[in-house]
């Protein structure tokens, strides 16, 4: 039988602030906030709000193949036909979900040494069939749901009205929740750190000393704290948006209620992320944003400009910034039409490629591939082509991804994954899963790293992770924000 998606939406009577319709939707069952919390950059209009899904795509480490499983139940998406009417939402429903960094295991053959010590699938979606979506230009929300019909293609919601009326009656309960980002909750010092000061050092150096080999000209590494959670995630969450805002931020939660004290049974992702890994729209026009280069921020204004035009002029932070961007047109390229990938150069500087962000916590060195998808190919052939992302592995990446299995000890799951939506139009949008707080029952993960090459320097390279994390750390409690932590294994750590 054919079908046809049609999608029933109207504006929100409530107008409750972001923060207090996350601590709403917290409250109910599977809640996702795909959320554009850094206000002010181009990125940051929409935010995606839904929770009570109807359906879960889950693999478990060593389960079927996730891309396998997203292609088949993506197909029977895009039979449901193409939206009328100019519709300018991001999402009129669709799977909302992760990818974790090990799900690259599933395209290529790698060692698989490190230790699986995060309780997380690798891979998780769940399809949410309506949802409540915050404009950030005009203050304005909207619910949406998609009403689609037949009995094999997309048979998920039959009752969208009854789901816009749920998105309308939370939107209104929150406005009445309104109230000041909850106060931190003070941590004691970290339980434990998978890497000492000096392991990590050591770490570092190994890799220089495969980039001299000529193994790879640039690979990515990372450290990792964890640490017992004292509130409920929401809370962490909403010190996390307001104190290291992300144009790609995300909150997912599911085992139990995301706004009660953490169980054992309690998994939860909290992303302030910057980076955009993938984005694709109904019609095939494909955009990656790949970032490289980092300066700390600071609050003395003449300071904090320094650092922005140090790394704007940085050779280094731009040579790195170039293998990626290199990598990553090689990637698109494989699945988009010939000729049709392109780097983007800003309006304001047409001779330089290179776009220079500034955000809470630190300035960025970022760069915009795009191209267009090729006929017969679909959006999970895209996924697959470029997952994991290269500015988290290094070039090459395969090799680079070996060489971090080698010198890690953990693995990384969500973090350096990918979180997002694919939505029922075709569209997808996928961050890069950095700034990442993952939370495993009564433990909670926090991960720093960042990109080695040659003429790097191990300690400078540690002071980079800190910067990374300082937004992270301020959320948990662990220190006031702007303050600079003392290395593990040094005087005052």
């Amino acid at each position: 039988m054919s079908s046809q998606l049609r999608v029933c939406l109207k504006p929100a009577q409530a107008r409750p602030s972001v923060a207090a319709a996350v601590r709403a939707v917290a409250r109910c069952r599977e809640p996702v906030v795909l959320d554009s919390a850094a206000v002010g950059l181009p990125a940051s209009r929409y935010t995606i709000l839904a929770c009570e899904p109807t359906a879960v795509l889950e693999t478990p480490p060593g389960g079927p193949d996730p891309f396998v499983a997203l292609q088949q139940v993506c197909r029977s998406a895009s039979g449901c036909g193409a939206l009328s009417g100019g519709l300018s939402l991001p999402f009129v429903g669709g799977w909302i979900g992760y990818l974790a960094y090990e799900a690259g295991r599933y395209i290529e053959s790698l060692p698989a040494s490190t230790v699986r010590d995060i309780d997380l699938p690798v891979a998780r979606f769940s399809f949410y069939p309506a949802a409540a979506v915050h404009d950030a230009h005009t203050g304005s929300w909207t619910v949406v749901a998609a009403r689609t019909g037949g009995q094999d293609a997309c048979p998920w919601d039959p009752r969208p009205t009854d789901r816009l009326d749920f998105y309308q009656q939370l939107l209104a309960e929150a406005a009445g929740l309104e109230q000041e980002t909850p106060a931190a909750v003070l941590h004691p010092s970290p339980e434990e750190h998978n890497l000492s000061f000096d392991q990590y050092l050591r770490m570092v150096q190994a890799a220089r000393e495969y980039i001299a080999a000529g193994d790879v000209f640039q690979v990515n590494l990372a450290r990792r704290e964890t640490l017992a959670p004292q509130e409920p995630p929401v809370d962490t969450y909403l010190r996390l948006r307001q104190a290291n805002p992300g144009a790609y931020a995300a909150f997912l939660a599911w085992g139990c209620s995301a706004a009660r004290q953490p169980t054992p049974d309690l998994r939860a992702i909290l992303c302030s992320s910057p980076e955009l890994f993938l984005q694709m729209d109904g019609t095939g026009q494909v955009a990656t944003r790949p970032i490289k280069g980092t300066r700390p921020r600071s609050c003395d204004p003449r300071i904090d400009a320094a650092l922005r035009t140090e790394l704007a002029v940085s050779a280094k932070d731009r040579a790195e910034l170039a293998m990626i961007v290199d990598l990553e047109r090689n990637d698109l390229g494989r699945v988009c039409e010939y000729g049709s990938v392109r780097v983007r150069c800003p309006a304001d500087s047409p001779a330089w490629p290179y776009e220079l962000e500034s955000h809470a916590t630190v300035h960025h060195l970022v760069a915009t591939v795009t191209g267009r998808l090729a006929a017969g190919r679909d959006r999970i052939d895209l996924l697959r082509a470029c997952f994991p992302g290269g500015s988290i592995t290094g070039a090459p990446k395969v090799r680079a991804m070996e060489i971090i299995d080698e010198l890690e000890p953990t693995q990384r799951s969500v973090y350096t994954g990918a979180i997002g939506f694919l939505g029922l139009d075709g569209s997808m949008v996928l961050n890069i899963a950095i700034r990442t707080l993952i939370v495993d029952g009564r433990k909670i993960h926090l991960h720093a790293g960042g990109g080695i090459v040659a003429d790097s320097q191990p300690f400078a390279e540690y002071e980079e992770t800190v910067a990374k994390a300082r937004g992270l750390r301020a959320a948990l409690g662990l220190e006031a924000a702007g303050a600079v932590p003392c290395p593990p294994g040094r005087p005052g750590a």
